[in-house]
């Protein structure tokens, strides 16, 4: 413990009551400044001085920030399609783009939004906020690093979409599909009773003002969808539709057999 030396009417005073390191330098530089030869004006500015700049060398540095956007580098990394099985709940795939030097996702049937970065508040570099309901998309990654899948949160439970690398566009074979306008969309796929309803195998290419998809189909009626990201519509310029065995609607047609 070190004396508390204090000034009263021009006089040095001591308390044995203060608890401070007792450090010799520290008490010799305190009982230095209140010496009995300086004036009361003059001590009292030098014990102030003293203290404050004890006090500040005190302050510790604050922490680095965190960042919070990422580079275009490491984003970029996070773009691309996610995909569930569809029929387990309306959201089936999961398009993630990135734009204007943020990441926006799509899941199907629902309207595309920012993914707000915050590793600091949610202490991980791998999850984002869903801009509008603020629910977690987490990005999960393999044994090299790799990311491979997405999981998100719908109705309050948890779903897994795997990551999967979309083919280039399907532009040969003997039977085309046009889709005229969406000139904005950044996927389109197209999706039938000929390859049981997968999601993102065969994709449209931009040609002229269209859409186009190209395969071989075999002869025979054939149910049909596209897929526009992530929406999927009947073909508007297919009058032809039927319902399945569980009352959804399908652009239906059929490819004759070659003479």
């Amino acid at each position: 413990m070190l004396d508390v030396t204090s000034v009263v009417g021009g006089k040095v005073e001591r308390s044995p009551d203060l608890s401070v390191s007792p450090c010799p330098r520290v008490t010799a530089s305190i009982r230095g400044l209140l010496s009995p030869h300086l004036s009361f004006a003059a001590s009292v500015f030098l014990l102030a001085l003293f203290v404050s700049s004890i006090g500040a060398a005190a302050v510790q540095a604050p922490p680095p920030k965190q960042a919070t956007s990422l580079s275009a580098e490491v984003a970029k990394k996070y773009v691309g399609r996610y995909e569930l099985e569809s029929g387990i709940i309306p959201v089936s795939t999961l398009d993630i783009t990135f734009e204007n030097n943020e990441l926006w996702i799509k899941p199907s049937v629902l309207k595309k939004r920012r993914m707000i970065y915050k590793p600091a508040a949610l202490k991980s570099a791998n999850v984002f906020l869903d801009e509008i309901s603020g629910a977690p998309y987490k990005f999960n990654r393999d044994e090299e690093g790799r990311i491979v899948s997405l999981a998100f949160q719908y109705e309050e439970a948890e779903y897994i979409a795997q990551r999967v690398e979309l083919p280039p566009p399907s532009l040969k074979g003997n039977t085309t599909f046009r889709l005229k306008g969406y000139e904005g969309a950044n996927v389109i796929v197209l999706s039938g009773s000929f390859n049981n309803w997968h999601q993102s195998q065969y994709v449209f290419g931009r040609e002229g003002d269209e859409w186009i998809c190209r395969i071989d189909l075999e002869p025979g009626k054939h149910a049909y969808k596209f897929i526009v990201d992530g929406n999927w519509i009947l073909d508007p310029d297919n009058p032809n539709t039927e319902d399945d065995d569980y009352g959804v609607k399908n652009s239906v047609m059929s490819v004759a057999k070659a003479p």
